[in-house]
């Protein structure tokens, strides 16, 4: 494999950045649109920020029917086929016909969103609605600045269909990826938490206890050593950045979220804090103590993991599609089981609990869609409880949906422990964005190879990475985004 084949190898980190650079889109797609200026809050923007008008129907609106859908009219889905299928939303589908027993529902999926819907936005005759996802997702900031895209903030006002309202059925923070300057255009439908990935039964096996702190993750490491066990893998060709996120997740817990803040501000100083500093010298002191899998830097993420779940290593840092994606591989008696990133001290100003969490996976409406208001309510339907644990059952990952997950989480370890972990963290959920927003995946993703690979010191990756985001922010040809 030739290196421009291995930079395109592309991660499930790498596809919810991607979408989120796309939604966010810094760059325009050779249309001439300009970019938007975002905060992740909603309270950012432009005069580029026009947006399309809400949907209307052409029914009676009731609490039944909030957006007047009318019953006749065909409704026309369109969701991306990667991790998850499409199977989740051939169901919702099938309750869209139970209410709406009069209408056409079709529902389909493609792996090229951009190429299969670009001409038809251009050409009047966008489907209802579509999930904005994948390595060939739309430039949904574009289609924003153009008014192609419409305003679905009557979604969150909408009586849910289990009682109350959609926006009071949400996880917190979740719509802030989807609003720009005050306005929802899109709904995240999945939600990902990022953490340490571990065998249950291994553990229990060997006796040892999930780390809180990252001295517990040596104390673990030593004794993985003792028996020849890595305590990491890692996938150099494309995935090294994984461990980019455990260094800044467990500086943000040591530092407190301002530190995310500063990260996304691009401030001059921000990888020399004290605390990205400390977890950069935790990596660097795994690594000379030869606590990482020998031969990572030739091999992709996929190969990493069925090194792990298969017993060659202990931990591995990821988000929480991970147990989806090796269900191929992985022994039925793993007992898969994640733990938010370690604490570098116990004085850690965020705790042990704080975890680093986000929503993916957009939903937008059309703006010039034949049937808008039928888009909203197939969205609507989708962020019921019934379909969303129903999607959680198939592709044993959360959506946005608060009290979704039963107790014992469809079987699945990993989605019993990511709802554990969102129930013990509270507010104590962080995140960051500059790495999506400026498509940093191209200066980290070789030089955390360089890292783990024991090429370049602590220092040296702290320098780099400094310098990478001093470019960005000097640069006034790369749209900058508000941070609130």
């Amino acid at each position: 494999m030739n290196d421009s084949e291995s930079s395109s190898l592309e991660t499930p980190l790498d596809r919810l950045g991607a979408s989120r650079r796309r939604f966010l889109a810094l760059a325009s797609s050779g249309t001439g649109a300009a970019a938007l200026s975002a905060c992740a809050a909603g309270g950012g923007g432009g005069d580029d920020d026009s947006g399309g008008a809400a949907p209307e129907g052409g029914g009676d609106v009731s609490d039944d029917n909030p957006f007047g859908v009318a019953g006749s009219d065909p409704v026309e889905v369109i969701v991306f086929d990667g991790g998850y299928g499409d199977q989740y939303a051939v169901d919702a589908g099938e309750k869209y016909s139970e209410l709406y027993p009069d209408a056409e529902v079709d529902v389909s999926s493609t792996v090229n969103i951009q190429s299969d819907l670009q001409t038809r936005f251009i050409g009047g005759d966008p489907p209802d609605l579509f999930d904005n996802a994948g390595a060939q997702s739309m430039n949904a900031s574009a289609l924003i600045s153009e008014g192609s895209i419409a305003d679905i903030g009557a979604l969150i006002e909408a009586p849910s269909l289990d009682g109350g309202t959609v926006g009071e059925s949400l996880l917190p923070g979740v719509l802030d990826p989807g609003t720009y300057s005050g306005t929802v255009y899109a709904i995240n439908y999945v939600y990902e938490i990022f953490a340490l990935w571990y065998s249950a039964s291994q553990f229990e096996e060997k006796g040892w206890e999930p780390p809180r702190t990252w001295d517990e993750v040596m104390t673990i490491a030593e004794a993985a050593a003792s028996e020849d066990l890595a305590m990491f893998p890692w996938g150099g060709q494309n995935a090294a950045d994984y461990y980019h996120e455990l260094a800044l997740s467990m500086a943000i817990k040591e530092a407190g979220p301002d530190l995310s803040r500063k990260l996304d501000l691009l401030e001059d100083d921000v990888y020399h804090q004290d605390a990205v500093v400390a977890a950069f010298t935790a990596i660097e002191d795994a690594v000379s103590a030869g606590y990482f899998m020998a031969g990572g830097a030739g091999i992709q993420h996929t190969e990493a993991q069925t090194q792990w779940v298969t017993g060659n290593a202990v931990m591995y840092p990821s988000g929480s599609w991970i147990e989806n994606e090796q269900a191929g591989v992985t022994p039925e008696d793993y007992r898969m089981t994640g733990v938010p990133a370690p604490m570098l001290t116990d004085a850690a100003a965020m705790g042990e609990a704080a975890v680093h969490g986000t929503a993916g996976e957009p939903f937008f409406v059309p703006a010039e869609a034949a049937n808008g208001a039928g888009g909203m309510e197939f969205l609507r339907i989708m962020l019921s409880k019934q379909q969303c644990q129903n999607f959680s059952e198939i592709t044993s990952s959360m959506t946005v949906v608060k009290d979704t997950i039963p107790e014992d989480a469809f079987g699945s370890t990993a989605l019993a422990s990511v709802n554990e972990m969102i129930t013990a963290a509270g507010e104590d959920v962080f995140n960051y964005n500059f790495a999506a927003w400026y498509n940093m995946g191209t200066v980290f993703k070789p030089l955390w190879a360089e890292f783990l690979n024991g090429d370049i010191t602590a220092d040296q990756a702290i320098e780099r990475s400094q310098a990478a985001i001093d470019e960005v922010r000097e640069d006034d040809g790369i749209e900058k985004f508000d941070v609130e």
